[in-house]
């Protein structure tokens, strides 16, 4: 089903206090906490009822993932129920006695569209910081609440949020797989691709189109399915296979691994699929490349040292190097956006594959996941940097788990009864 378009009229209200006493979000600070922050109930006309429940809890699932916000408890709450929405009626004191910092509210209306206005509030201050009204058609509420979500973070951070953007991956079923785009808390799942063999998607990035492999041809090879149309051309065939493509940042040009004459490199192309060549040219069996985000360099994976290790070249080819000496098995690079970290899947002494990341210039490694399950594998970065997505068996059948880069916090966002595998977080829209 196509996505509903959200129509928005966003308006930020001035602040009433001073600009030096807005509240901000330092994540980088030795001193960071995570705010804390109230969301009651959103207010309902009339036959909205359901439709502010379910925008008050996907904002509540939304600010939760982020790692920046300590939502409070509902049942906690001191004020009225029907306490209004507005600053001159809102008894700040109470909101203030439960320890929260910050408060949403929303005024939800049905009727040809469904309509919201939404305000946050600095309960110290005792100020409005932030308004605005949406409109989308009826159904609208998860998307509506996303778009909340991601203004939250913007006021608090200064950063774009990322509750806009989509998780693809694969669903492994008896009869083939399914691409199934989700939105970032694990909802909404929209089928948008049925194949035999596929794996690993690539979004391009300007989020139209998703790289993938398939092996419809008799061998893998890269396909390129655009979304609006649902339709997949095959973009580059070459030698044995040609696999776990990756778009460069400014989307025109394509690193991939392929096996020619029976040894696997790293190759790159034009994002048409045209102008090949190689980039490493070693013995050993070399792939998974991916781009670092300014398009300079390429991590990729290479046995060149006995075993899968991480190593980092030049985009055309040159200085490349390791970056990881710890662990006899790491794999599925994916460099941050914020080009500061690269995610990757290592497997430890005890056989277990955990997420780690490592700093491409200086290659110290932290641990992201550790005894959660046997298998936290295929990591991949929200636009922000801030998240990781990745596959997780720690509650049966391998599902998406979405956590911050330090692992303190993480949540299983799908409960599937089918195997996830490979995701892919989309970019900003």
């Amino acid at each position: 089903m196509k996505r509903l378009l959200l129509l928005l009229l966003a308006a930020a209200l001035p602040a009433a206090a001073p600009a030096q006493q807005r509240q901000y979000i330092d994540v980088g600070s030795p001193d960071f906490r995570p705010l804390p922050l109230a969301v009651p109930d959103f207010r309902a006309d009339p036959g909205a009822e359901a439709d502010a429940r379910e925008m008050a809890g996907v904002l509540r699932r939304d600010l939760a993932l982020t790692g920046l916000f300590d939502l409070l408890d509902p049942r906690s709450f001191l004020a009225s129920p029907d306490e209004g929405v507005t600053a001159p009626l809102i008894r700040f004191s109470r909101w203030a006695d439960v320890g929260a910092e910050g408060l949403v509210k929303a005024q939800v209306r049905k009727g040809a569209e469904l309509t919201a206005d939404f305000h946050l509030f600095e309960v110290r201050a005792g100020r409005e910081v932030l308004a605005f009204a949406s409109r989308g058609p009826p159904g609208s509420a998860r998307p509506q609440a996303h778009r909340l979500a991601d203004e939250v973070v913007r006021y608090y951070t200064r950063e774009p949020g990322i509750f806009r953007t989509r998780i693809a991956v694969f669903r492994v079923l008896k009869g083939g797989r399914e691409l199934v785009l989700y939105d970032a808390d694990g909802g909404a799942p929209e089928v948008v691709w049925r194949d035999q063999v596929a794996l690993l998607p690539a979004w391009r990035p300007d989020g139209k189109a998703i790289l993938f492999t398939s092996y419809r041809g008799g061998r893998p090879e890269l396909w390129e399915l655009t979304l609006a149309t649902r339709q997949a051309r095959r973009l580059i065939s070459l030698g044995a296979l040609a696999t776990g493509g990756s778009y460069s940042p400014d989307g025109k040009r394509i690193a991939f691994a392929a096996s020619v004459h029976g040894n696997s490199d790293v190759y790159l192309c034009n994002a048409d699929g045209s102008g090949v060549r190689r980039l490493t040219d070693d013995p050993a069996t070399d792939g998974s490349p991916n781009w670092s985000p300014d398009g300079k360099r390429i991590a990729f994976v290479s046995t060149r040292a006995g075993h899968p290790q991480i190593y980092v070249m030049n985009a055309d080819g040159t200085n490349q190097r390791r970056l990881t000496f710890e662990g006899k098995y790491n794999q599925t690079p994916r460099w941050s956006p914020r080009g500061d970290l690269i995610a990757f899947t290592g497997r430890d002494e005890r056989k277990v594959f955990d997420v780690f990341t490592v700093s491409p210039d200086t290659g110290r490694i932290q641990r992201v996941t550790q005894d959660q399950g046997n298998t936290n594998e295929e990591p991949s970065w929200a636009p922000n940097g801030r998240l990781l997505v990745f596959t997780s068996d720690r509650k049966g059948k391998p599902n998406l788990v979405v956590s911050t880069v330090s692992g303190d916090r993480q949540t299983l966002i799908t409960s599937e009864g089918v195997e996830l595998e490979t995701p892919a977080w989309g970019p900003l829209p």
